[in-house]
């Protein structure tokens, strides 16, 4: 009550010092009856009360969220009614807010669970090949390169919050990042007997992040590796026409249920799932950052025949 009449004073003076004014100009006039002025006055006052009253109480849940913060009544007043409305949209935004940010906190949590069972293989193979007498140099680094690829998709993850804070544009050849990404995974081929060909060698160059370009066919040629057959292929096709790269594979291809929800988190799908080896975040990491590079991704397959991802660069 003390805020409503505290922002109501001015109005209150200005209507009474108004009121004086006109008396004193119908009384200077030499209209004389005193008790009509009076009467006159008296009812505007009246009015004046009637109209602040119900102001008040219609606006009362606004009065009070000044007050104290908090819409504790609601009220049938304009100003009351435009406070609940905004009150309700901010409510909601920052329901969605918390919302985002508890499956957030969800993720992260779900990964490091999936992430730390996925370590334990590789560690525990280590522990026992230590204790052993006899050490095959080609196991141990097979161990290793998989717990690098495993600290390598939890750094990734990590730092894919802080995307804006860790980029820098260059224009580059992608013929030459292509080889660089492959030399990165030479063992994993060489151990997989698969092997990598470069073909229409139009190089062109993208306007990219070098770094994050590198972690997204770091996945898909991990994957190309993973789920292709001995003795297969992974094959790079270039095309600066369209600014477009092809990766295709002769390997074991997606079913066509798995399809839709490929760069989902943590959906490992059938053949992660036969692998045992998967977390389910490679092309859900993909799909991140290939949004924040401008890359369309579209992966087609066929089951028992292969996959083919195409990464198409924004022209420009």
């Amino acid at each position: 009550m003390k805020l409503f009449l505290k922002v109501h004073l001015p109005w209150l003076l200005l209507e009474i010092v108004s009121l004086g004014l006109l008396i004193l100009l119908i009384w200077l006039d030499g209209y004389r009856d005193l008790g009509i002025l009076i009467y006159g006055v008296s009812l505007i006052l009246c009015l004046t009360i009637v109209f602040l009253t119900i102001d008040y109480h219609k606006n009362q849940g606004f009065y009070g969220y000044l007050e104290t913060g908090h819409m504790q009544k609601k009220s049938a007043g304009f100003i009351s009614r435009t406070l609940q409305r905004h009150l309700h949209v901010e409510q909601q935004h920052m329901q969605q807010q918390l919302t985002a940010v508890d499956q957030h906190y969800q993720t992260h949590i779900k990964f490091m669970h999936i992430w730390v069972h996925q370590m334990k293989t590789p560690v525990a193979v280590l522990a026992l090949m230590a204790e052993s007498d006899q050490l095959d140099s080609d196991d141990l680094l097979a161990e290793t390169d998989r717990l690098k690829s495993g600290l390598a998709t939890a750094l990734n993850f990590v730092r894919l919050e802080d995307f804006k804070e860790d980029f820098l544009i260059e224009t580059l050849s992608l013929a030459a990042i292509i080889k660089e990404s492959i030399g990165e995974q030479k063992r994993s081929f060489i151990r997989h007997r698969v092997y990598p060909k470069i073909i229409d060698q139009t190089d062109f160059l993208v306007t990219t992040d070098k770094k994050w370009l590198q972690i997204m066919l770091y996945q898909l040629i991990s994957n190309g590796i993973k789920y292709s057959d001995p003795e297969g292929q992974l094959v790079f096709a270039l095309d600066a026409e369209h600014k477009r790269l092809t990766i295709s594979d002769a390997g074991c291809g997606i079913p066509d249920s798995d399809l839709p929800r490929i760069f989902r988190p943590f959906f490992t799908g059938d053949n992660g799932r036969a692998l045992g080896e998967a977390t389910g975040m490679g092309l859900y990491l993909v799909d991140m950052i290939s949004e924040q590079l401008a890359i369309s991704v579209a992966i087609t397959s066929t089951q028992g025949i292969g996959t083919r991802v195409v990464l198409t660069f924004e022209q420009g």
